[in-house]
């Protein structure tokens, strides 16, 4: 089948399933409910958390919990009830928190991490709670300035062609989405231009991206001087650092709207346009916790349970992500609690032999569809040369490396001399976090300031 008619296949199943007219009835009714007061909001939040609980009591790991009363406080029942739980859990006990003795049946969606602590993971996800996911995206965009049905170009991990195929056209028109998907893999200086110009020619108002791929494509504009200008730019899947976020709003003529969210899909945060991080009540149930699992106030660890996934819900599971209440209302008028994301978030910029970076983003596509791997860690050690440093888990064979080396190969990149590197164990930095992807080499300074 030649390629375009596949991809418009997998286009047209894609929003079949996700941008239906359900989840456009469902985001429209998010939207009306943006500015219920807090009483009422807290109410409908109460009642999904409810119905998760509910839920979660078919799994091995909650069935021994009874059902709590009605006339209880839920959100102390729960943290009196029910224990934090986190990645390790999840990895070592997929009898226990997995549904059907953690065998994924075909009608469940599978959800894939490395996340930032480079172990792979998988979740079981229901039809409905992608539906709902594209509701809360929709509604999202909404916040930008997006209506359904406009033009948008999209620069995230979509493998719009081979990664081998270096003269073809690195972007394709999703007529049924109305999107443009551009190459992240294929932006370089010598594509720019010609990534810029179909993203003008489709009439592209908002430009969904990768931080680091929205800056590349800025920084190449202001070089071009290209005439884009676009209404708004969402980025979202990494840490946008202040001077990326300079740097696109100067060369696109608008603002950056981010969102904060993960593959577990235990919690959902979007900028407004005041530039605040709200978290939607109606999506999960979030708590900051300190290392003792106790409330705070000041950063502490995200632990969020789902409210939508009932095949496989997620019970006050904490990530390493911290953040803190933003305490006071908005002058967007939204009554959605606020954070503050913590910037110990920190990946370092790596690049191929001809000095392209390479986002971060796209580098998780080589781990996060493999097994028998406890932890990973990207590094670059010289001008072109990455190293892969496994944690092998029970079980890994040379076959696992293999499938690494050809995920790479196939997902990352070509333009790399990639080494796998099998350890005993990954360091901390001396904070105590852990950086999955390390720029070690001294020339990438270099590469860094050169507009």
């Amino acid at each position: 089948m030649p390629f375009p008619v596949a991809k418009n296949l997998s286009f047209l199943t894609r929003h079949l399933v996700r941008r239906n007219p359900f989840a456009l009835a469902r985001a429209r009714n998010l939207v009306a409910r943006e500015l219920w007061p807090v009483e009422q909001l807290m109410a409908r939040q109460e009642s999904l958390l409810r119905a998760t609980l509910a839920s979660a009591r078919r799994l091995p790991r909650y069935a021994h919990i009874a059902e709590a009363p009605g006339n209880v406080a839920i959100r102390d029942w729960l943290s009196a009830t029910h224990p934090v739980i986190s990645k390790p859990d999840l990895v070592s006990g997929r009898g226990s928190f997995y549904p059907n003795e953690g065998k994924r049946r075909p009608w469940w969606a599978p959800g894939k991490t490395s996340g930032s602590s480079g172990t792979p993971l998988e979740v079981f996800r229901s039809i409905d709670s992608i539906i709902w996911e594209e509701a809360f995206q929709l509604q999202f965009w909404h916040w930008a300035g997006h209506e359904n049905g406009q033009a948008q170009a999209i620069l995230r991990g979509d493998q719009v062609i081979d990664i081998s195929q270096q003269d073809a056209q690195p972007w394709l028109w999703d007529r049924f989405g109305k999107q443009l998907l551009v190459s992240t893999r294929h932006l370089s200086r010598a594509t720019a231009e010609g990534m810029l110009d179909s993203i003008a020619r489709a009439g592209a108002r908002q430009l969904r991206a990768y931080p680091s791929s929205a800056f590349e494509l800025a920084r190449a504009a202001e070089r071009l001087a290209h005439p884009l200008r676009l209404r708004a730019v969402v980025t979202g899947s990494e840490p946008v650092y202040p001077a990326q976020r300079e740097q696109i709003e100067r060369a696109f003529g608008c603002k950056v709207f981010d969102f904060y969210g993960m593959a577990e899909r235990i919690a959902f945060a979007g900028q407004c346009e005041h530039g605040y991080y709200h978290l939607h009540p109606e999506y999960s149930y979030v708590e900051i916790l300190d290392q003792h699992d106790q409330p705070t106030d000041d950063f502490g660890y995200v632990v969020g349970t789902t409210l939508h996934n009932h095949v496989m819900p997620l019970v006050r599971y904490r990530i390493a992500d911290r953040a803190r209440w933003v305490p006071g209302a908005c002058p967007c008028g939204r009554h959605y609690p606020r954070i503050e994301l913590s910037s110990g978030k920190v990946e370092d910029q790596l690049y191929d032999s001809e000095g392209t970076p390479i986002s971060a983003g796209i580098i998780t596509f080589a781990v996060k569809f493999l097994t028998n791997i406890q932890k990973t860690q990207v590094a670059q050690v010289g001008p072109g040369q990455w190293q892969l440093r496994v944690v092998p888990d029970q079980g890994y064979t040379s076959a696992d490396g293999l499938a690494l080396r050809e995920h790479f190969n196939k997902y990352v990149s070509l333009k790399v001399a990639a080494d796998i590197v099998l350890v005993d164990d990954l360091a901390l930095q001396s904070s105590g976090k852990f950086k999955w992807i390390v720029q070690e080499w001294s020339g990438a300074k270099t590469l860094s300031e050169t507009p």
